[in-house]
């Protein structure tokens, strides 16, 4: 099954999947980073892999302009359901491609690592860079693939009614390569009895060192901070979790690193 059939499916529980998501501090920090970093002047907006459109809401909500991307139809529904005044698009990150261009893009969730193999997330990287107006700012979360450690994932759990939904995901790497899995499991319980999904989708492995020069390669400037959604800090060079802060450079301010 690829990803955007099981999106199809599972539609209408994903935000029950998601309900341990802090949304709302993952949008305040990306406000913070465009106050900081975004030389661009005005407040347009793109979110890739948007999903159900929960952090464009927040971001529609103080004054941005929004416009969605995701590769999954069912879930580019929700997402027009809850942000009406909001554009989406139906598209892979790759091959993004506008005639406007946004002062903000960002991609939460570890979706970059969706774009595989690795060309095919430098040429998201690549897109990205043409969609931002010079000044404009992608902020996006990654993990090295030497972080990995193929334990037992992440188990949410949540009520539909009066049936009982179990999502559980989890990372496995082989240690070399550009092949990161992602494994996921669903159940839902009810009276009527269980209904089973289970899914593989293939990533991309990645070393932080390694993305900040394809960006650079891009004509970014980097800076890589800890994933901390609640304070802009530089990233320790130790952790295996990081934000992404790069910026596409004016005339004004030019590359110096």
């Amino acid at each position: 099954m690829n990803r955007g059939q099981l999106y199809a499916d599972l539609a209408h529980y994903y935000d029950h999947f998601c309900a341990d998501i802090d949304y709302a501090a993952q949008s305040a920090c990306a406000r913070r980073a465009y106050a900081l970093f975004c030389a661009a002047p005005t407040r347009d907006y793109l979110d890739l892999a948007c999903g159900s459109g929960q952090h464009l809401r927040h971001m529609l909500d103080h004054g941005f302009t929004g416009t969605g991307l995701d590769n999954s139809a069912a879930m580019l529904t929700l997402a027009q359901e809850r942000c009406p005044q909001a554009r989406f698009d139906l598209n892979d990150m790759a091959t993004l491609e506008y005639d406007t261009e946004f002062d903000l893009v960002t991609c939460f969730l570890y979706s970059l690592h969706y774009s595989h193999p690795t060309a095919s997330l430098r040429q998201t990287l690549q897109s990205v860079w043409r969609a931002l107006r010079p000044g404009g700012l992608f902020v996006f979360n990654a993990v090295d693939a030497g972080g990995i450690r193929n334990a037992g994932g992440v188990v949410t759990e949540a009520e539909d009614g009066a049936a009982r939904l179990r999502f559980r995901s989890a990372w496995h790497y082989e240690g070399e390569g550009e092949v990161l899995n992602l494994h996921l499991r669903i159940s839902r319980e009810s009276a009527m009895g269980t209904e089973r999904w289970q899914d593989q989708h293939r990533m991309t492995a990645l070393s932080i060192p390694a993305l900040r020069n394809w960006l650079h390669e891009c004509g970014f400037i980097v800076e890589l901070l800890e994933h901390d959604y609640d304070i802009l800090q530089p990233w320790n060079g130790q952790s295996h979790n990081v934000l992404v802060a790069a910026v596409k450079p004016t005339a004004a301010w030019p590359i110096t690193a």
